[in-house]
């Protein structure tokens, strides 16, 4: 802890270096007061900022002590083209040190200086564009400097203008490192910045190419695990307080993939519709709930919507197939043909 205080420290006398020196305020006005408030809570912004852009490899230290490290070269190469695959639409400009944890809880968080960690029970849990999905999140967090707002307001303006004010810049450097120390594994965001990332993270998710019904499917798995909130401290996934309602987020990301598809593919009471036609819902297979295949299934099909690649289904005698694409594997005690024949109602619905 000592070397990332240290370089904290080297960060502060940076940006202090950089900014105007304060004057006393024994005699300053109100409005004067308040000016100092504004200029002290800047201060603290650029420090902030400064250690996001300049201390990853601290960050990734602090991170990799508080978790642990989950030595595996498949999960290691699996998160890491998850994430290659979501940098390659040129939408996300950073680049971030990605790590897995041996943790079993589903979990994933991004720290200061673009550091993300992704637990073992993440990738246990969830299929590649579901993963995706949860690290889009992140990204999102990462890409619009979440984690500096959000640990700026955890000094408060009183500390912010004593740290401001202060003739000794080593002594600020202490308590900014200390806060920043204290955020690294645990949640700092707004309930609106989880819905920014949750909007954020859909749009990486199907520019990548992934299923868009990926991101309802990821929060089904959660809400079945944890209910609609989970536990809290470095294992939280849904910190209470912080993030919408589980089940908000499913539905939010069920109307996404909605509007992706050009308004045409839905879920509705737990069966996909095409073009408002109630067609079938998905039955557990393969270790997915049923819930999860209708909403991946959905997800295909407004891919191929969105692609303007739909066709007729058909019932091939394993799969229902549209557009030269798998969209659901038939299970034993389904009829296939029906369910076909049933989305082919919506489909060509005029």
């Amino acid at each position: 802890m000592k070397r990332w205080k240290k370089a904290a420290a080297a960060v502060l006398l940076a940006c202090a270096a950089a900014s105007a020196a304060p004057v006393p305020v024994a005699a300053a006005s109100a409005v004067q007061k308040l000016l100092y408030g504004a200029a002290a809570m800047l201060y603290v912004s650029k420090y902030y900022s400064a250690l996001d852009d300049g201390a990853q490899l601290q960050f990734l230290g602090e991170c990799q002590q508080q978790t642990g490290v989950y030595e595996d070269a498949a999960a290691d190469a699996r998160v890491q083209g998850i994430y290659q695959q979501l940098k390659s639409t040129g939408e996300i400009k950073r680049d971030y040190e990605i790590y897995v944890a041996p943790d079993e809880e589903i979990n994933a968080f991004m720290s200061l200086g673009g550091v993300m960690c992704v637990n073992k029970g993440a990738l246990d849990s969830f299929d590649d564009g579901e993963l995706a999905y949860v690290m889009a999140h992140e990204l999102a967090h990462g890409e619009e400097r979440h984690s500096v707002s959000g640990v700026k307001k955890r000094v408060g303006l009183t500390t912010a203008l004593n740290i401001y004010l202060s003739d000794d810049p080593t002594i600020g450097s202490v308590l900014l490192a200390n806060i920043a120390g204290n955020y690294v594994s645990n949640a700092v965001f707004t309930k609106d910045q989880e819905k920014e990332a949750d909007d954020i993270g859909f749009d990486y998710l199907v520019k990548a190419g992934y299923n868009p019904g990926a991101a309802a499917a990821s929060m089904a798995v959660l809400r079945d695990r944890y209910g609609e909130s989970s536990p809290t401290g470095i294992k939280a996934v849904l910190a209470p307080g912080n993030h919408p309602a589980t089940t908000d987020r499913v539905n939010k990301n069920i109307k996404r993939m909605y509007e992706y598809s050009g308004d045409h593919v839905n879920v509705k009471d737990g069966y996909i519709t095409v073009n408002g036609k109630k067609a079938f819902q998905g039955v557990a297979l393969a270790g997915y709930t049923g819930e999860e295949r209708t909403y991946l299934a959905a997800g295909r099909l407004a891919k191929l919507y969105h692609d303007g690649q739909v066709t007729e289904a058909a019932y091939d005698g394993s799969d229902i197939v549209c557009g030269g694409t798998s969209i659901y594997t038939v299970s034993a005690g389904e009829d296939g043909a029906a369910m076909a024949a049933a989305l082919n109602a919506g489909i060509t619905k005029k």
